[in-house]
């Protein structure tokens, strides 16, 4: 049922999309002049996309509300070479995101600047658990980006970021019910206080789902501080978290599903911040988080077993601006990553573990606009890790616009590495491998972005494919990992493609992924649409 009401949602847009068009085509067309848009991901500090040779897509949490897009994993499908599915297809149940072919390991998750993903820290329920309240923007940096941001982010990085209070003091608050005893509500408040800035928000959820015995709840927070010191330095803190508690039902061997699973998760990010524009060149941001994550399973049928696992992050950034002139801009820092994680499982017998790992690491990038039209982006950065060694990765990246056509070419290309985790390194029951070596990327991307009718539509198409060597793949019982030779590789065509029309009061969105090949059994073809239409000042659709 639900596979035939998707069909029939996605025919029911695409007929919407096509009717708009046909009718745009004959209107005239009179869009608002729009700001540059720009990335905070691709270069470490705010840049315009138009100066960006890397892929990466910017969603805005607002207009994502207004579509009925609440959910995290929700909103990722509509960045191309971008997949976001739940494991067990319930709301609650764990996530994974696959970027250009790759899997949920091989992406790095950053919350207010802060990674949340590493080798020792499990994503999939962060996925799963995630909600859009309290956040402004979600960017999406594809490709290998080691040079900026280090190990596993050889498919890409994801950025999120938390809202930052604006104008006078507002609030509001959302209830929603429906069937399957569905309830969700959010409180949240925003706005300025003289100096400082606010934003709080609240909220919880409850669901029994479409199947049997899979319940779900959840409640979770947000919050963000900002005191503007004076003109040039800027203070801060960041808080969010949820707890949720799923059932997960087994229909091995009825009726043994009444007993099923149960997973509970808990997690919290903090982090205080400090921004100081130190003269009009040098621009530098101190940034304290921790990140804590625990998860406990257990599993009655058919045959019992329980999990519990706890990952806390506790890392410090510093971040440098630098801009030269209008045609050069450096950014670099220093990074401190102090991972905590243990873990208790019960199947056929106890296993249990604990360890710590530092990090510490330096990245250099330079952007230089060569140009109005020529745009190159080039950085490295170096990466120490106390369990195994260090790691070098590089990336080189150029945008060209051709203001005549509204026509923008870009490339890059860079590399990438994954470290071994413990359970890699130490395995899973005994089965050790201290030999283990990191896993190592190489990728390249190539497009263009068009645009048409004074921005009214565009499109944008891109190539592109990832190499990696020495992956790492666990077998047996005890589990051992060990690396496979040869080399693993992902290529394909990402397709973007916008359209407004009715004087600007009707949006529709694509996102296309063609993979010619995948690391694992991915989807040949994936696409998400979207259409919203501004009917009057008060109502939308």
């Amino acid at each position: 049922m639900k596979k035939t009401q998707s069909a029939l949602n996605v025919l029911i847009a695409s007929g919407s999309l096509l009717a708009t068009a046909a009718t745009s085509l004959f209107a005239q067309s009179n869009q608002p002049e729009s700001l540059d848009e720009t990335t905070i991901l691709a270069n470490r500090t705010e840049t315009k996309v138009s100066e960006i040779g890397n892929a990466v897509t910017i969603l805005n949490v607002e207009e994502l509300s207004k579509q009925g897009i609440l959910y995290l994993d929700e909103a990722l499908q509509f960045a191309p070479g971008t997949v976001s599915e739940s494991l067990a297809g319930q709301r609650g149940s764990a996530s994974s995101l696959f970027i250009r072919g790759t899997s949920t390991k091989y992406a790095q998750i950053r919350v207010d600047g802060m990674r949340v993903s590493g080798s020792n820290i499990t994503t999939g329920n962060f996925f799963g658990g995630s909600s859009l309240n309290g956040l402004s923007r979600i960017e999406i940096l594809r490709g290998p980006q080691g040079a900026l941001y280090g190990g596993d982010a050889i498919g890409g990085v994801l950025g999120i970021y938390s809202q930052k209070g604006s104008g006078k003091p507002s609030g509001s608050l959302s209830l929603e019910a429906g069937s399957f005893d569905s309830f969700r509500t959010t409180l949240s408040a925003q706005g300025e206080i003289d100096q400082l800035a606010y934003s709080l928000s609240l909220g919880f959820e409850e669901t029994d789902n479409d199947l049997p015995f899979n319940s779900f709840e959840q409640s979770n927070y947000s919050l963000r501080l900002d005191y503007a010191v004076n003109d040039a330095l800027n203070m801060g803190l960041t808080l969010r978290g949820f707890k949720s508690d799923f059932n997960r039902p087994d229909y091995s061997s009825a009726p043994a599903y009444i007993l099923g699973g149960h997973d509970i998760t808990k997690s919290i990010l903090g982090t205080v911040f400090a921004e100081l524009k130190v003269n009009e060149i040098w621009s530098s941001k101190l940034t304290l988080g921790i990140y804590d994550e625990s998860f406990s399973s257990d599993t009655l049928s058919p045959f019992s077993s329980t999990y519990d696992a706890d990952g806390t992050k506790k890392a410090v950034y510093w971040d440098n601006t630098l801009e030269w002139n209008d045609h050069h801009t450096t950014t670099t820092g220093v990074i401190h990553e102090r991972t905590d994680f243990s873990y208790s499982s019960f199947f056929f017998g106890l296993s249990k573990d604990s360890k710590k790992s530092d990090m510490y690491g330096f990245y250099l990038n330079h952007s230089w606009k060569v140009t109005e039209a020529l745009t190159l982006n080039g950085g490295l950065r170096w990466e120490d890790y106390d369990t195994y060694g260090d790691e070098t990765t590089w990336r080189f990246s150029t945008a060209y616009n051709i203001s005549e056509t509204n026509t923008k070419l870009h490339a890059s290309i860079g590399t990438g590495f994954r470290p071994p985790s413990n359970f890699e390194l130490y395995g899973f029951g005994g089965g050790s491998n201290f030999d283990l070596k990191a896993e190592q990327s190489i990728g390249w991307d190539a497009g263009i972005d068009q645009a048409f009718c004074d921005g009214a539509y565009t499109l944008g198409v891109t190539y592109f494919e990832t190499r990696i060597d020495d992956r790492i793949v666990g077998t047996g019982f005890p589990t051992t990992y060990t690396n496979v030779s040869g080399v693993s590789e992902s290529n394909g065509i990402e397709v973007a493609a916008t359209a407004h029309g009715f004087h600007d009061s009707v949006h529709a969105k694509l996102a296309y992924t063609w993979l010619d090949r995948s690391l694992d059994e991915h989807p040949e073809n994936s696409y998400a649409l979207s259409v919203n239409a501004d009917i009057t000042g008060n109502l939308e659709a």
